[in-house]
């Protein structure tokens, strides 16, 4: 059975997280997949006085969510507890604008190498030509079937070769060779995955969408209320 220690930690999480999202209900559903722990204090360095940065085991979420909805119906918790999927955090603008945060977020974004069982955000094709590897290092290629020469002392790829391939996961052999060739195909930082705002959930994409798109969407609605009224016959 839990101690009473870390029974009244977790009340107090649950507190933090219910407060936050009744009486601050705007925020960013981030992914912290392959954050670095110095990105997350650097995030949160910079985010201090701003945000409120809330992170947390998706069990002890969930419960907090539930008995958050038992208090507040209204408040959207159990619209925002069906989305809890996946290494999640939030990040509740307290004292700025959501634009804001996804600002510093982007700020902080670091290269990494590619990790054997990773998978691949983005398709990478090592280039023709030379490799700057030395001849003793052959078998690297040879184990991923890369056609090779050897030009003054060093190894060249014959023609170009696709090594990653988008939504496949990285090959234990192909981690071990763009390490040895120092490429680090691989971006992470903390991604806006959806916002919360006023009891809603919905894609972050919708951030995105500046004025002029709205007012374009809006004339078109309006020419399309026009054509229907002049077939109907009631143009006013």
């Amino acid at each position: 059975m839990p101690s009473a220690e870390k029974l009244a930690k977790k009340q107090k999480y649950f507190d933090k997280l219910v407060d936050l999202c009744v009486n601050t209900p705007n925020a960013l559903i981030i992914c912290a997949d392959f954050v670095a722990s110095t990105q997350m204090q650097d995030i949160r360095m910079e985010l201090r006085g701003k945000a409120q940065v809330l992170m947390g085991k998706n069990t002890m979420i969930r419960k907090g969510l539930d008995m958050g909805h038992l208090l507040h119906p209204d408040a959207g918790m159990d619209t925002l507890r069906a989305n809890i999927r996946g290494n999640i955090g939030f990040i509740f603008a307290t004292n700025c604008q959501l634009d804001d945060i996804r600002e510093i977020l982007g700020k902080h974004v670091r290269d990494s190498a590619a990790k054997s069982g990773q998978v691949a955000k983005a398709n990478l094709s090592l280039p023709a030509g030379p490799t700057g590897m030395d001849p003793s290092q052959t078998a690297f290629f040879q184990a991923l079937n890369i056609g090779t020469k050897i030009v003054k002392g060093q190894i060249e790829l014959v023609s170009e070769f696709p090594i990653l391939k988008q939504g496949e996961r990285v090959s234990p052999s192909s981690a071990i060779l763009l390490s040895k060739l120092g490429i680090r195909p691989f971006s992470y930082g903390m991604e806006v995955e959806q916002v919360f705002q006023d009891g809603s959930v919905f894609p972050a994409a919708v951030l995105d969408i500046s004025d002029d798109v709205l007012i374009q969407k809006f004339m078109c609605g309006i020419a399309n209320m026009a054509a229907f009224s002049r077939e109907l016959g009631i143009p006013t």
